[in-house]
């Protein structure tokens, strides 16, 4: 199926300072976002099903607009500062379905709509595909494997397989402790790469330094610092172990990348003491049930700490899962709830739509009734509405349904695509 090619559409928004280190869930490990971001107040709040409240920080992929919905929340973002890949954009409309941001704000007592103060969103990685999928779910791109799910949105291509060795992409991302990385969207950039206006960057951790040569590696790319300037070290020297990003402008030469600036960043994020935060992503570490990390944030349970769709035992090195509660003056997220998500586990449903009820928010596909709530991606190939509603659909229009069974017999859409019809 065709995938559509705009960004979405909407408000605009002022500027947000830029800041370094590693986005969390995508950021986990594979997107920056500094300390800095804690000091301008960068990142969201929290909760669904009744959840946190105030002030905080909330991480999650984008999935729907009119506003941003995150985790399931409604952010008024009309006074909010915008920031891509620590650049200042001017608003809502240069974002995506999918992408995987971090919001700095506050909710209302219900948990449901929220006042974001700045929006911030920091790629996992740009640059060539250097092996093409054969199985339609795994790639690599700048030496890197990424992984995708049924949640995984395309931009301006179809499947993983039309994706050629040398296309540019950009891919936002959850990392789990091995380094794969599961992107929640990619975006096809240009068939090639195109002096001037592409760029390869890379991050991971720096491994094989060899200071004569003056060459590192970031997983299976060897990166050339001779001619780079590097960024953001103080004092420090570059070491293996360091986690930085490697930017090019210029092409790959087989698997060598040939840096242009090398940037020191944090790999993970760190929350201040009663910071309240919403967090999803993989387990990174794993000590106990009471003690692990989700992208390199340190968690622990108590005996008040609620479970849904799992349990504790349920917990475990790179499981996916969504972690809600106040950092402590240790600086541990101490977990009020924990919600286990897994993208590719659920029921998938396509057919014309038979009826459409905006009052219960519910469609009927096939005699199924599906229900689409403020947590379902919305996605409309056929006209790239955006904002993309159920007031928008229409009997007889064509959809893609995932989603989870619910225990009435109906469908909670997970992701919603209102299809071209051929």
């Amino acid at each position: 199926m065709k995938i559509f090619r705009k960004r979405q559409e909407g408000e605009c928004m002022r500027s947000f300072p830029k800041f370094n280190g590693r986005m969390v869930v995508p950021y986990l490990t594979v997107v920056a976002l500094s300390a800095s971001l804690l000091a301008c107040g960068g990142g969201g709040t929290q909760i669904v099903d009744g959840g946190i409240t105030g002030s905080g920080i909330t991480m999650g992929r984008i999935t729907s607009f009119g506003s941003i919905y995150v985790n399931g929340i409604k952010f008024d973002v009309d006074n909010a500062s915008f920031n891509r890949d620590g650049i200042a954009s001017s608003g809502q409309s240069e974002f995506s379905i999918g992408e995987f941001i971090v919001i700095n704000g506050s909710i209302d007592a219900s948990g449901t709509t929220g006042v974001a103060s700045s929006v911030q969103f920091t790629d996992a990685l740009e640059g060539a595909v250097t092996t093409a999928s054969t199985d339609g779910s795994t790639i690599e791109i700048l030496g890197q494997s990424i992984k995708t799910d049924p949640l995984t949105v395309f931009y301006d291509f179809a499947a993983l397989t039309d994706l050629t060795v040398g296309n540019i992409v950009e891919v936002s991302g959850v990392a789990d402790a091995t380094g794969v990385i599961t992107a929640t969207s990619i975006r096809l950039k240009s068939g090639s790469f195109v002096v001037g206006i592409s760029e390869n960057e890379v991050k991971g951790l720096v491994s094989n330094l060899n200071e004569a040569s003056k060459t590192f590696s970031v997983g299976n790319i060897t990166v050339e610092y001779g001619s780079a300037s590097l960024e953001d070290f103080g004092a420090q020297n570059l070491a293996n172990g360091q986690f930085v990003e490697a930017k090019s402008n210029t092409n790959l030469v087989g698997n060598n990348l040939i840096a242009s600036v090398v940037e020191l960043e944090d790999e993970y994020l760190s929350l201040g003491a009663n910071t309240e935060a919403e967090i999803e992503g993989f387990v990174t570490n794993y000590t106990s049930a009471a003690s692990f990390a989700v992208n390199g944030i340190s968690v622990t349970t108590t005996s008040a700490t609620s479970y849904k769709n799992g349990s504790a035992a349920s917990i475990g090195l790179n499981v996916f899962l969504e972690v809600e509660g106040e950092v402590n003056a240790s600086g541990v997220l101490v977990a009020e709830e924990i919600s286990f998500e897994d993208a590719d586990s659920g029921v998938e449903l396509e057919g014309a739509i038979q009826s459409v009820d905006t009052v219960k928010n519910e469609v009927e596909i096939a005699g199924q009734v599906v229900v689409i709530d403020a947590s379902t991606i919305m996605i409309d190939e056929l006209r790239e509405l955006s904002p993309f509603t159920i007031n928008d659909l229409v009997v007889g229009d064509l959809v893609e349904v995932k989603g989870t069974a619910l225990a009435n017999g109906k469908i909670l859409a997970t992701k919603f695509e209102r299809e071209e019809i051929d």
